[in-house]
């Protein structure tokens, strides 16, 4: 099986899986949608932009799963589960031997990161830590956020040592 079959097998049981779980909850949920304590899940997509360290790439795209603990209405722990795949442009390059090669980068990182949310109202500050395969390195991620109804829409930034990108991503509460 190539890489891209396995990532989408992965996508498939991630998303599979939280629609399960999230499932089990809906009617819970919509007596209290705000949920002011307890377990929520839900999924989202993401894109995101270079900012450090990530040159020869031009964008990425992701799908995450996100669990959040409320503690109350205003204080919740967070755990995110995420993929995310780097992309390129088309690019030509010469080896040692003289010949002309086309490479197109590629670098997919999974992101395991834990935090805390503080919400007022609709909107959200969050702040996480965790670890990010592909560029093999731990790192924190501040965010910023709003959600209401069903949605939730976020931005914010990936930190590293010695990497840095941007992302937007928008979930849904199952």
């Amino acid at each position: 099986m190539d890489k891209f079959n396995k990532t989408i097998a992965v996508l498939v049981g991630l998303f599979l899986f939280s629609q399960v779980q999230a499932q089990s909850q809906t009617q819970e949920r919509d007596e209290n949608f705000n949920n002011d304590e307890g377990l929520t899940m839900y999924a989202s997509f993401s894109g995101g932009y270079p900012v450090k360290g990530l040159s020869k790439y031009d964008y990425s795209f992701g799908a995450y799963t996100h669990f959040d603990y409320n503690f109350n209405k205003y204080f919740a722990a967070r755990f995110d589960l995420g993929w995310c795949d780097f992309s390129g442009e088309e690019r030509e390059y010469t080896d040692s031997q003289g010949g002309v090669h086309t490479d197109t980068p590629n670098m997919s990182v999974w992101e395991f990161t834990a935090g805390a949310r503080a919400k007022i109202s609709y909107f959200y500050v969050e702040a996480r830590g965790g670890y990010f395969t592909g560029i093999h390195d731990w790192g924190y991620v501040p965010a910023i956020g709003v959600k209401f109804w069903k949605l939730d829409i976020q931005a914010n930034i990936i930190m590293t040592k010695d990497v840095q990108w941007g992302g937007a991503r928008i979930g849904y509460f199952f």
